[in-house]
């Protein structure tokens, strides 16, 4: 995972994250590798309070074509 920013005020701490680019995923139906991206999409996620302020991370990860042909998933996230 990358950080790309960090922001922090008196209400929350604000986490905005990537998942690295280039980097092979497993399908999640077959377990083969793949890097051949088709989009990327925000997850967010809510995690326990950093210094008494809520932490809230925005995960941006890829989603990705499953190179297996015989794979019933055409696409899955990693």
């Amino acid at each position: 995972m990358l950080v790309i920013s960090v922001e922090v005020s008196d209400a929350v701490v604000a986490v905005r994250a990537r998942t690295r680019s280039g980097e092979p995923a497993g399908c999640t139906g077959c377990g083969q590798l793949s890097a051949w991206s088709h989009s990327r999409y925000v997850r967010s996620l809510a995690d326990v309070t950093l210094a008494g302020r809520p932490l809230r991370i925005g995960l941006s990860v890829r989603r990705l074509y499953c190179e297996n042909a015989t794979c019933p998933k055409v696409t899955f996230a990693e």
